[in-house]
């Protein structure tokens, strides 16, 4: 008796190792999108603790050159922000891709998992017809086959 072997394993293989590829490239992004949110964070308490000493100095009072040299800290902390917020965007962006690549290459994987087994069972439909063929002429049955699949006999 020959031994099942689905025709498009290979395929499937490959499929199987596209989709744990972009597994992990998915989980890499989500780590990267945590360290790029946690960044964001920090730079906003940065800024938030820059705004209170402001606050506070303005009570005490500042020269003009104080008030310039705050203006500019202030800026460059909007600047890191929006920057990081760019970076942030682009690693969102990023995950969809990847997640729409996974989806995809889950569904073609998934697809050829039906098909084999359909081919599986066409096989195992086509060995139990042969033994069951084997069997009515190892007890001197007349067997035939006919378009549909059916089996006829007659004792013999």
């Amino acid at each position: 008796m020959k031994k099942f072997k689905f025709t498009l394993q290979s395929v499937l293989n490959v499929k199987r190792a596209q989709e744990k590829q972009q597994i992990g490239e998915l989980t890499e992004c989500n780590a990267r999108i945590r360290r790029f949110e946690q960044a964001r964070q920090e730079l906003m308490e940065r800024e938030m603790g820059q705004h209170e000493e402001f606050r506070r100095q303005i009570g005490e009072g500042l020269s003009p050159a104080e008030l310039r040299l705050w203006g500019i800290a202030n800026r460059a902390a909007r600047e890191r922000v929006e920057y990081q917020d760019k970076v942030l965007e682009q690693a969102e962006g990023e995950r969809l891709r990847i997640e729409k690549k996974l989806i995809a290459v889950m569904q073609e994987r998934k697809i050829l998992e039906k098909l084999r087994d359909k081919q599986k069972e066409a096989y195992r439909a086509e060995q139990q017809r042969e033994t069951a063929i084997e069997m009515a002429e190892f007890m001197g049955h007349e067997v035939y086959i006919d378009q549909e699949g059916i089996r006829h006999g007659s004792g013999g």
